[in-house]
């Protein structure tokens, strides 16, 4: 990379306030991140170009910010997410679309009260006959094992062993019989090849669910609706349809499921009260957004374009749009979301709305090297689109080691050049800034690729200056990879061969150690360098430092305020996790009042007081000296720095007096104290040092053998404690140790 190109910075953004309906199937991404990056990119009413229609959300994020967004979307679904999100219904019209259809007849009865009669169950408390809101199974039982339900008449609740007259309801539906022929003829008709694949997974479905299914499938085509409403149930059938299937495993609340695998226990839930949960996934007050369809444009002031395809199908026709920016959520595989599309594509809209989709069902395994190829190929008919130097900005929501190194994989062997990457590894987040163009004439791929891999790794270990978690080496040494090579070659030839690469130079014999490994995963534990001959103060301790200096400058900011500017000055790899800077700051600052969400530092924490502190403890530190019997020497090149002394001058004890939890230079410090050593430091101060603790195992390791802390408070207490001898000093220390209080986590 260009040592002219800075490094991106991490863009935090805000946790969504809504779940989103098949929200478990999508990429889980922070609101705001789109809108913040497009600000320095683009003018508003300019083109964005989303590829691959991965979040809905962040397409309307897009375009609500006035911004034109192309968005290519090949799986039905994925397309009615995206209109639904132009289109956003309302509480109230949701509430009639739903009545409509419980009002329909069902021979003699309506078809609500039918629907509810197929979950009843009795309340053990009162006996009084309720719906169950879900039955509990297992795997390989042919009936319910138990029940979850909330009496309206007694407000028993909670999970109860399933009855007699459970276990018999459940047995009523048998294989499926007409209802199941009916849900796969919607999908793939009896002579066709794909029917096969459309039968294994239905079979994700029980037999009662399939029975009230079809039900609704065959009354929404009866019913005399508009087009709009009509939308507004197909919307609500498409929650009921995932929650109606067996990938809903007991008693996990919640699940990102990937693959069509039946959980060994799960619940079967309540398809009419799906269908009312959903309402309030669904309802929106939100204004609708212009949406066409391509080659349809919206106005300049911003709308969505919906290209209902492969982007390889639309880049022909990119030369008509000038394309100012890219911006995506990059997908990740995932067979029971595309699979189970195909089934609810043909239920809502029949087999011709699927014909060239359910091809889809074919597919049963997704390994990181087939999903590395498939954005390959996509990325690079993009690339060859583009005009040069398009920037181009791609999100990950659930970063692993696989999906980061596919992507990467991909995009360098489609030509683009990686500016970097911006992550928060135990968020799961990752930003990837890229850029279209020639590959610069002076690359050359004949390089060691181990020997890069490793190089990358090492200088960014050396540079952040304490040990860090896998992914962060990973990607320090892929993108010294692609930063130092040519993108000649195929990802397929290549994927497996960079992983080798990559798993022998991130390795003992590389010369690095794993620290507190837990098993062989080298995502286990953390990594460190078996020589460090750097200088570096630990991340963590930087990270503070910026953060008293921000609060000092900018007195009244919020929380985003802070998080935005340390995410600045530290970019890239560097990026420090939301728990450090929110437990810092709440060591510092306080709200000017109290959740105005206005952030001030602490008026005991302002320097002129801190160092009237250290003058004070200073000398509370030589009053306990003397109360022990020992005398005080103070350090002639550090006034922060203590000894106390026996009798024959022998040093007992080194005390290091602080007003912050930088420990770096005191614990690191090449001449080791002599003595039992003490850090003396305020008790604001010990959440912090506990989470640096947590998160750094060799600072961990120095402390748990040598270093001992006690808090300024705890220090008053000694002074004033009548009991307190040099015997039974490491006992009183012990009085007040440090604790974590962990924060709740409010940033992205």
């Amino acid at each position: 990379m260009d040592s002219q190109t800075p490094t991106p910075a991490y863009i935090p953004g805000r946790t969504p306030q809504k779940e989103q309906s098949m929200g478990r199937y999508l990429p889980p991404l922070p609101e705001g991140v789109a809108a913040a990056w497009l600000e320095n990119q683009i003018p508003r009413e300019g083109w964005v170009l989303d590829p691959f229609g991965a979040s809905p959300r962040l397409v309307e994020e897009i375009a609500r910010g006035g911004y034109r967004v192309l968005v290519a979307a090949n799986n039905p679904v994925m397309a009615f997410l995206l209109k639904m999100a132009a289109s956003p219904p309302r509480l109230a019209d949701l509430k009639s679309a739903l009545a409509a259809l419980g009002s329909a007849k069902l021979r003699d009865t309506r078809i609500e009260p039918h629907i509810r009669s197929l979950y009843r169950t009795r309340c053990q408390g009162c006996e009084a006959e309720i719906q169950a809101e879900a039955f509990l199974w297992d795997h390989d039982s042919p009936v319910p094992y138990g029940r979850i339900y909330t009496c309206p008449h007694c407000k028993d609740l909670g999970e109860y062993p399933a009855t007699e007259a459970d276990k018999s309801l459940a047995a009523q539906f048998g294989d499926g019989g007409l209802p199941r022929a009916r849900a796969l003829e919607r999908v793939a008709p009896l002579n066709d090849p794909d029917r096969i694949y459309a039968e294994e997974a239905l079979d994700v479905y029980p037999d009662r669910a399939v029975n009230v299914l079809s039900t609704l499938i065959n009354k929404l085509d009866a019913l005399a609706l508009q087009d709009e409403q009509r939308n507004h149930l197909s919307a609500l059938l498409l929650n009921a349809f995932d929650r109606a299937n067996t990938l809903w495993p007991h008693p996990t609340a919640r699940e990102r499921p990937r693959q069509l695998t039946v959980p060994p226990k799960y619940r079967e839930n309540n398809i009419w009260l799906a269908l009312e949960e959903a309402i309030d996934l669904w309802a929106c007050e939100s204004p609708p957004l212009p949406l066409t369809i391509w080659p349809n444009t919206p106005p300049d002031e911003g709308g969505i374009c919906l290209f209902e395809g492969r982007i390889r199908e639309l880049v022909n026709g990119l030369s008509e749009i000038p394309i100012g920016a890219v911006l995506t959520a990059l997908p990740r595989p995932n067979q029971a979301f595309w699979t189970l599309s195909a089934l609810w594509a043909g239920w809502l809209w029949g087999s011709e709305a699927v014909d060239e989709f359910k091809s889809v069902l074919r597919r049963q395994r997704y390994s990181w090297r087939w999903h590395s190829v498939a954005l390959h190929t996509a990325l690079e008919n993009l690339h060859a689109a583009l005009p040069p130097q398009t920037p181009i900005f791609g999100l990950i929501g659930e970063t692993e080691p696989g999906y980061l190194s596919a992507a990467l994989t991909a995009a360098h062997y489609a030509g683009l050049h990686l500016q970097g990457v911006a992550m928060r590894a135990k968020q799961g987040q990752a930003q990837i800034s890229l850029t279209s163009g020639k590959a610069d004439p002076k690359e050359v791929g004949a390089k060691n690729t181990k020997e890069l891999i490793k190089t990358g790794a090492q200088a960014y270990l050396t540079e952040r200056g304490e040990p860090s978690g896998y992914l962060n080496v990973l990607t320090a040494g892929l993108s010294a990879y692609a930063h130092e090579t040519s993108s000649s070659g195929s990802p397929a030839e290549s994927f497996y061969d960079l992983q080798k690469h990559l798993e022998e130079a991130i390795s003992y014999r590389g010369g690095f150690l794993r620290l507190e490994a837990a098993g062989q995963s080298p995502e286990s534990g953390y990594w460190w360098l078996q020589t460090y001959d750097g200088e570096a103060l630990p991340l963590a301790d930087r990270v503070e430092f910026e953060l008293v200096r921000y609060l000092l400058k900018h007195p009244g900011c919020t929380l985003g305020d802070v998080d935005k500017a340390i995410c600045a000055a530290f970019p890239g790899l560097f990026t420090p996790g939301a728990e450090l800077i929110q437990v810092c700051l709440e060591s510092y600052a306080e709200q000017q009042a109290p959740e105005s969400g206005f952030w001030h530092l602490r008026e005991g924490d302002a320097p002129a007081h801190r160092r009237k502190d250290l003058t004070n403890i200073g000398e509370l530190i030589q009053e306990l000296g003397e109360k022990l019997g020992l005398a005080t020497r103070k350090a002639a090149d550090d006034p922060l720095t203590y000894q106390w002394l026996d009798a024959d001058e022998k040093p007992q004890f080194s005390l290091y007096l602080t007003a912050s939890a930088v420990l770096g230079k005191i614990i690191n410090a090449e001449v080791r104290p002599k003595g039992k050593a003490l850090i003396v430091l305020p008790g604001g101060r010990a959440n912090i040092v506990a989470c640096k603790l947590n998160n750094n195992p060799l600072l961990r390791k120095e402390v748990d053998d040598h270093w001992g802390f006690i808090k300024y408070r705890h220090l008053r207490y000694l002074v004033d404690n009548p009991m307190l001898s040099l015997e039974n000093l490491e006992e009183q220390l012990a009085l007040d140790p440090l604790t974590y209080s962990e924060p709740q986590i409010r940033l992205l």
